[in-house]
């Protein structure tokens, strides 16, 4: 466990609920160290759990998930870790799953970024599907599960995602004015660059995927905000121009709502400059 470190994003979440740390350490005499990023507004205690070693940023300014993993990977690069581990606050990824991204890092190296099946119900949300950068989902009955798994047309979600830091010594960090949404897709596309492989764990996680929320207006005109910032941000740093996925998503919540406010949005956080 010495080359690992766990990554963590909390957002109004105790840290003793986190599912890593529910079910425990794996091994005896072995502790995990896990890095949590705290973006709720209020700081919390952080608890003394045998087998487990915490180290704690809070941040109420609620900066977003690829300032949270900058700051691990740079703590990762203060204990000299070889990987880092990233996990959203709800990822059902157990400590005793660590030893299978090990096993594997041990027989493929440092060149592969490692990730679990990442589903709900009868549908895999990771790896999926991508076209114009937007992602559909793969069935779970006839998915074709390969160990040495082709990221062609393809595109993974960062919650599972062990990553070498000779990896991101090669391709950069995150790019922190993507906040949520794009974050995941930037960050593939330039691992891709190198290597369009990744090592695929026969480990599948349920995984409730943000964005997916029932109605609730408030919410989801909140997050349009964060996913019109990041389809923004994503076409500055890769010198694109993509207007398919936030103009569909437009549509869909005018139709969801019969509401013309996702217009107002999409104009000011996409086309305008305005930031969340």
């Amino acid at each position: 466990m010495n080359d690992l470190i766990v990554i963590v994003v909390l957002y109004n979440k105790n840290i003793s609920d986190l599912p890593i740390i529910m079910h425990g350490s794996f091994m005896k005499d072995s502790s995990i160290d896990i890095f949590v990023y705290d973006n709720s507004m209020e700081s919390q205690y952080v608890p003394k759990i045998e087998g487990f070693n915490f180290y704690y940023i809070h941040d109420k300014s609620n900066a977003g998930v690829s300032k949270a993993y900058n700051s691990g990977i740079k703590k990762a690069k203060e204990l000299n870790k070889k990987y880092v581990l990233l996990l959203d606050q709800d990822s059902s990824v157990l400590a005793s799953n660590l030893e299978k991204y090990l096993f594997l890092a041990e027989r493929y190296g440092e060149n592969y970024i490692y990730a679990p099946v990442m589903y709900s119900k009868n549908m895999i949300y990771s790896p999926a599907c991508v076209n114009h950068f937007i992602g559909k989902v793969q069935g779970l009955n006839t998915f074709v599960y390969q160990e040495i798994y082709s990221l062609k047309k393809k595109s993974l979600i960062n919650s599972g995602l062990m990553i070498p830091i000779k990896v991101i010594d090669v391709i950069g960090y995150f790019d922190e004015n993507i906040k949520l949404d794009f974050s995941d897709f930037y960050f593939i596309e330039k691992y891709k660059k190198i290597n369009q492989d990744i090592i695929l764990l026969n480990l599948y996680i349920q995984h409730k995927l943000s964005g997916n929320e029932d109605k609730n207006y408030t919410v989801e005109m909140l997050r349009y905000k964060y996913y019109c910032n990041g389809a923004k941000f994503f076409n500055i740093s890769t010198n694109t121009f993509r207007l398919i996925p936030p103009f569909r998503r437009m549509l869909s919540l005018i139709i969801k709502y019969k509401n013309l406010k996702p217009i107002g949005i999409f104009l000011g956080y996409f086309i305008g400059n305005k930031r969340i």
